[in-house]
This record gives C-alpha cells, structure tokens and sequence, in this order.
C-alpha cells in the first residue's frame, strides 16, 4: 500500500484543541489517563472547528473504563471529518496532566 501523503501527528494533546480548521481525515488515536472516575469521558473527537455541545458533531467520544488506562484506534481509510477536527478533552476537575492524546491525520 503506498503512503499516504500530507499526513501530519498531532500530541501530546493534553487540553481542548483545533487540529484543523478544514475538512480532514483522522487516521489514529491514542490517549492515555490517570486517576478518573469509570464513566468520565476521556475526550472527543469534533467534526467543528471549536468546542460544540451539539451531539451531531461527536464523531467520537472515548470513556474510561477503569481508573487508569490507555485506549488506542486505528482506521487505515481516515475517519472523516467535514468541518474541521477539534479535540476536546473530558473529565473536567481531573488531576492536571492527568489525560495525554496523539493522534495522526490529514
């Protein structure tokens, strides 16, 4: 399979942020906590180009299923992303630095 060219790594992502201001392609994820409450969300991947509470723009939300975890995905076609791609991150009134992210897209 060729390379994929234009692809860019965003992290560690750490607070709420605009990865990109167009339409895009989400090709991994990766985040990792400490010290959450099973059922907090983790965070949000956001068809937007800021933070929005309109449920029809959470393209994924990730929640913590332990304590302390890491949760990992990859989708090898680019999960798509119309507006924009924003990562907002869950748990507020977590430990600082108690939640990190990278993910790759285009």
């Amino acid at each position: 399979m060729p390379r994929i060219q234009g692809l860019f790594e965003k992290g560690p992502l750490n607070g709420d942020e605009q990865i990109k201001a167009l339409e895009g392609y989400v090709f991994s994820l990766t985040v990792a906590w400490k010290g959450l409450t099973v059922g907090d969300i983790v965070c949000q991947l956001q068809d937007a180009t800021a933070a929005t509470s309109d449920p029809s723009k959470h393209v994924l939300t990730v929640y913590a299923a332990t304590a302390n975890g890491v949760w990992s995905r990859e989708w090898t076609q680019g999960k798509k992303f119309d507006t924009g791609i924003f990562y907002k991150e869950g748990a507020a009134g977590g430990p600082s630095g108690s939640i990190l992210a990278e993910l790759t897209a285009k």
